[in-house]
Formats: structure tokens, sequence, C-alpha cells
């Protein structure tokens, strides 16, 4: 009991406890508050990291801003006519194809109808036979004529015949004892007065049978001309059984083919100018207020440039696109034929001493937008209201919230739109 109570009398030495374990959780928070700062001076204000190799940018320029309206199409003939059949027939030969090079009244094909021979055949024997009895009555009232001229001549001859008896009777009766009655006297003043008149009327006729003569030569002339038209008519329509090129040009379409039947005005083939040629553009509805005519026109064949003015604007939108007709100023160049691709900018207008920047995307004009702008290291972009203006094809107008030099992001930034500063790595 002694002993034991002696144990509990003894007093143990108490050891201080080391600082680093009083102080142990003072270190990760000092190293925590460290590394905070540390990333606050890399990353700054910025709530979102982007790679730089996936971002497109552009700087902002100022000087004379050239705005132009994109358009794609084709070139197409401005002068195209359609060959047409003058008569029915079949096709029996077909001289060209699509794309072959044909000059004015060059033959195209050949149709067959032996009907219009037939009718050409009649028509001719008809001539013929008209002519040949135009022939025998011209004849028959010449030989009257000259009967009736020969008439007039023996009347003529009756009449001096008898008025010299009377001039010789009345010498006679004049001198004193002639032995000639009065009544024999007067009989020849009578048969003087008969033949004379006998005279004048076969000269009246001769004078009614040339015009009759005339008359009916104007009649034979006309059923003659009549028939000859007729056979002029039909020879034509044979003739146009073979169908020639009414322009010089290249043929776009034939619509007949070998044996089929054209009827009397069916088109047949089409052929279009290769010297007229003009740009069909296709805009979007949206820029097409934009567009006037008689604004100048570069149009791109992918191997030349063409100078072209707007000559009309289709009234009408078609899935979202009008038609704008661009009349070509240049020579057109070698690869320049119908329906090629080609790209057309119509120039709208030149802005001087302006700030541009190529056009960012989903960046409409005339809009506020919401755009990165990089910083002077370009380590950081802040988001950035800009008021945008006139757009161009590739460009676009800065109205308000950039200035020149400054760098903005172009490409697509819709899917860190929430972050007002972003972290470029």
């Amino acid at each position: 009991m002694i002993q034991a109570h002696l144990d509990m009398d003894i007093q143990r030495d108490i050891q201080p406890r080391p600082l680093w374990r009083r102080y142990w959780a003072v270190a990760p928070i000092a190293l925590l508050v460290i590394g905070v700062v540390l990333v606050r001076q890399m990353v700054g204000d910025a709530s979102h990291i982007i790679q730089k190799d996936q971002i497109q940018t552009a700087t902002v320029e100022r000087g004379n801003f050239q705005v132009d309206v994109r358009g794609v199409g084709v070139l197409k003939p401005k002068d195209l006519r359609w060959v047409s059949s003058q008569v029915t027939g079949r096709a029996e030969e077909v001289w060209v194809k699509p794309g072959a090079e044909v000059r004015e009244g060059q033959a195209l094909m050949r149709l067959s109808n032996p009907e219009l021979h037939r009718e050409l055949e009649k028509a001719r024997w008809e001539l013929e036979a008209r002519r040949a009895e135009g022939h025998a009555a011209r004849v028959m009232l010449e030989s009257q004529m000259v009967d009736l001229q020969n008439s007039v001549v023996e009347a003529e001859f009756e009449y001096l015949s008898t008025k010299l008896k009377l001039d010789a009777e009345t010498e006679l009766l004049e001198k004193k004892g002639a032995l000639i009655s009065r009544l024999d006297y007067e009989r020849s003043k009578l048969s003087v007065a008969q033949q004379h008149q006998r005279w004048l009327a076969q000269q009246q006729r001769v004078v009614k049978m040339q015009a009759n003569i005339e008359a009916s030569e104007t009649a034979l002339q006309a059923r003659l001309g009549q028939v000859e038209n007729n056979y002029q008519r039909i020879g034509d329509q044979v003739d146009n059984l073979t169908v020639t090129s009414t322009t010089e040009g290249v043929v776009q379409q034939v619509s007949l083919a070998l044996g089929q039947h054209a009827t009397s005005g069916a088109s047949v083939a089409l052929i279009a100018s290769q010297q007229s040629l003009i740009a069909e553009l296709q805009v979007q509805e949206l820029q097409i207020r934009d567009i006037v005519v008689g604004q100048p026109v570069i149009i791109d064949t992918r191997s030349s440039q063409i100078r072209g003015q707007v000559i009309r604007i289709a009234p009408g939108v078609t899935a979202g696109m009008v038609q704008v007709d661009v009349e070509l100023l240049d020579a057109l160049p070698s690869e320049a034929r119908p329906d090629l691709n080609v790209e057309g900018k119509i120039q709208i207008s030149n802005i001087q001493d302006a700030l541009y920047v190529r056009r960012p995307a989903f960046a409409p004009r005339y809009t506020s937008s919401n755009l990165y702008r990089l910083s002077t290291d370009e380590k950081f972009a802040e988001k950035t209201l800009v008021e945008l203006g006139q757009s161009s094809v590739n460009l676009i107008q800065i109205v308000s919230g950039l200035a020149a030099g400054d760098t903005i992001i172009i490409s697509d930034t819709s899917a860190w739109q929430q972050h007002a500063n972003v972290l470029i790595n």
C-alpha cells in the first residue's frame, strides 16, 4: 500500500508539441493561395480557355471600303433562236448534233413528204397548160386584130375610091354642058359618106379590139400568175423539207430525232449565238435591295475576269434567290460558252475612309454583335459590342466598337458566347 501511494505521488515530465505539428495546416493553405494567385496572374479574368490553332483572327483596317454583292450563276446566250419546220414531214436525215457550230443558211436536217412532191408535179403541169392556153388565146386575138386592120385598110380604099369618083363628077358638073345626071351625082355623094362611115367604124373596131386584147392579156396574166404562185408555193414547201439555220451560232438542242414526224411550225432545233452571251447570277433576296440596273459587275470564269453591268433584275424570288442579268462589256475569252459556271461581284458602292474587317461568322450587316477582341499580347480575348454597317463579299464595315489595328476572332464563337473573357492557349 505504501509503495502504491508513493507511486501515485511521482510527477511525470510533459514534453512540449513541435511547431510543425501545431501549424501543419498552414502550409497547404499557403500553397493554395499562392497557386490561386499564380493562376489568376496567368488567366486574368478569363473564365474559358480556347486553343489558338482552333480560331481565326483578322485585323481591323481603315481605307476605301468597296462594297460588293456576290452572286453565282451561268453564262447564257443573249440571242437564242428556235428553228422551226415550215412543212409537215418525217425526219429522213439529221446532220447536226448539240454543240455543233453552224452558219446562217446551213442545212440542219432533211424531211421527207412524198405528197408534196406529187403536188409540185401536178402544179408544174397545170402551169405549162395555162401557159399554152394563154399563148393560144393570144394568137387568136392577134389574128382577129390582123383581120380588123385589113378591114380598115379595105374600108379606107373603098372610101378613097368613091371620093375620087365624086371629085371627078363634081368637076364635071362645074363645067357647062357636062354629061352627068344629078341623080348619079347624089348617089356618089351618098356612097362617099357611107364608105367614110364604114372606114371610121372599122377604125373603132380596131380600137376596141386593142382594148379587148389588153384586157384579155391582163386576165391571162392574172390566171397564169395564180398558177405560177401556186407552183412557187409548193416548190418552196419542197425546198423547206431541208431545214436550215436562221442564224450563226452553236446548236443547243435538236428536238427532232431520225424518223420522227414534224408538223408545220414545230420547233426542231435551238441555236445560240456564241458572240452574244450574258451572265445570269443568283443573288440572295436579302442583298437584292442594294442592286440597281447599271451597276458595274466583275464576272469571274475562274480563268478570266470580264467587266459587265446589271441590265435586269427579276421581279420574283425563287428559293430565296433573285436572278440578276449582267451584260458582258469585254471581249469574250476562249473558255466562254453557254452554261459555263461563273461568279459575279456586283459593285454596290465605295465608302471612303471606313473601318472594315474580314467578315466574322454569324455577323449580319447593320446589326450589333458581340465580337471577341484580342489583347495586345494576343493571350486574352474580351467580348466587345460592335456595331456593324455595310457588308461586302468577304468584308464588313465597322461603325463603332473597334479601332484600326484591333484584332478580333472571326471564326465561330457560339460555343463560348456566355464567357466575357477567354484565355488563348
